[in-house]
């Protein structure tokens, strides 16, 4: 049942005219000039009465929790290295798919150049070997003598080229780490500088972020020179094939050769497939390198900026959606099996509206934390309207213990006396004590289980100054006594 408000529509009335019809009024004066008094006539007390009606009570538990978006998603990316562009910020909304920031395509398009560079020489491994396996099996003729030959001195130009390449990179790998090794010695140094107070955080820091960019520059150098060891790899078995292939066109065809040959043309065709799926991998890699929002919804933390370095694991973007927000509270064991999934629940959130919103629990924690012997409750709400932002504090209200169609009277009326429990009801001009007994208190009303039948008039103000037959006037007959 969604929370109803307990408080009624209070009687308002002049103070005067209350406090002058509660002093106890002669109904006639003394004759003047008499020389006995008379008898003083009973004193009126004023009152106001209201009739006994049935209605519906129920007492609440309330349970402070906090809102939170529906889905949040932290954005990664697959490649690691410097960012180029940032498309996007904090409290932007998105689409799924929006480009959110890029990273820097300079290492990625080298990479992809070698490969493409290497499968080349890989195709041509291929038809190389497809020439030695022919060649093997039928006869020679001068023209294929001279192409398998045309074929090795090239392939031995590649090897050259490749050992100059590795050469290189072998020395990219020692500049690389010398700088690494002063950038660490440094960082270590400022170090103990900030330790004693010599220098600023900033100073550290700085020092710290060189060090982090010479440890990826080495990485990158160092994978540069595997890369050129692959290729160097690559030439020499090209050359290999080469030379094999020329000697079987040159020599006398046998059935070894034939199975040499064959053996080379399936060894050249792994190398070129492998390749290919190299190839693929780094496109792929070169595809990540524009991030995409996952899912639609708002920019709630950004942490990455232009030109910056980006490490693996580290989420530079968070996305949340709020079409539809939770809130979870932990409620205590006296309330928890009055809960189910599916029912309706009035939720403050003083932040965004005086008016309760109406939510949904959706999840029932089966189990009490071990911590707190608290029990977690998901209540889902709508936000179409966007007023609730992750991070609001809620108050969800749960009905405890409710009455449907009983009488209800307010509180006020009720009076206690030497343990016993009674109110006042207006008959014939006096004040009626009658007996009750109670049940739900919410407060501002209570049940009354026994003693009342309904329809009665009931002393709502003025009950605390009368007494069992106490003369009456009746100020005003309100619609509803509770």
């Amino acid at each position: 049942m969604l929370r109803k408000s307990m408080c009624r529509k209070p009687v308002t009335r002049l103070v005067a005219v209350m406090l002058a019809l509660l002093c106890c009024l002669p109904l006639a004066a003394c004759a003047a000039g008499r020389g006995s008094a008379e008898p003083s006539p009973e004193r009126l007390i004023a009152v106001y009465t209201a009739p006994v009606q049935r209605g519906d009570i129920q007492t609440e538990l309330s349970f402070i929790g906090q809102v939170r978006a529906s889905t949040q998603v932290a954005v990664m990316s697959r490649v690691s290295g410097k960012v180029d562009q940032v498309m996007a910020n904090t409290g932007d909304f998105v689409n799924a798919g929006d480009v959110l920031f890029t990273m820097d395509e300079t290492d990625l398009q080298i990479n992809i150049r070698a490969l493409t560079a290497q499968l080349e020489t890989a195709e041509a491994a291929v038809n190389s070997a497809r020439t030695g396996v022919s060649l093997a099996g039928g006869s020679a003729v001068q023209s294929q003598i001279l192409q398998a030959e045309t074929a090795m001195i090239q392939a031995s130009a590649g090897v050259e080229q490749a050992e100059l390449g590795i050469a290189q990179r072998e020395l990219a790998v020692r500049q690389a780490q010398n700088a690494y090794d002063d950038a660490k010695r440094n960082l270590d140094n400022m170090a103990l500088l900030l330790e004693f107070g010599d220098i600023a955080q900033i100073q550290f820091d700085q020092a710290e972020a060189l060090a982090t960019n010479a440890g990826i520059a080495l990485d990158q150098a160092r994978s540069a020179y595997e890369m050129a060891g692959v290729s160097l790899e690559q030439a020499r078995s090209g050359l290999t094939q080469a030379q094999e292939a020329n000697r079987i066109i040159s020599g006398n065809v046998r059935s070894e050769s034939v199975r040499r040959a064959q053996d080379g043309l399936a060894q050249a065709m792994a190398q070129r497939d492998s390749l290919m799926v190299n190839l693929e991998a780094a496109q792929e890699r070169l595809n990540d390198a524009s991030v995409t929002a996952p899912i639609s919804g708002v920019i709630s933390s950004r942490s990455v900026e232009p030109q910056a370095m980006l490490l693996p694991n580290v989420a530079p973007f968070t996305i949340v959606s709020t079409d539809t927000v939770r809130v979870h509270v932990n409620v205590t064991e006296t309330i928890v099996n009055r809960i189910a999934a599916g029912q309706r629940v009035a939720v403050s959130i003083s932040a965004a509206s005086e008016t309760p919103f109406t939510g949904e629990v959706t999840v029932v924690s089966p189990a009490a934390n071990d911590m707190t012997a608290a029990f977690s409750i998901e209540i889902t709400i709508n936000n179409r309207e966007g007023l609730l932002r992750p991070g609001m504090f809620a108050e969800a209200f749960f009905v405890r213990e409710e009455s449907m169609d009983t009488i209800v009277v307010p509180r006020s009326a009720v009076l206690i006396e030497d343990g016993v429990t009674f109110v006042f009801l207006a008959e014939r001009g006096r004040a009626d004590r009658r007996l009750v007994t109670t049940g739900i208190d919410s407060g501002a009303e209570i049940e009354i289980t026994g003693g009342l039948e309904g329809g009665e008039m009931l002393i709502v103000t003025g009950q605390t100054f009368v007494r069992e037959g106490s003369p009456i006037y009746i100020m005003e007959t309100g619609g509803d006594a509770s």
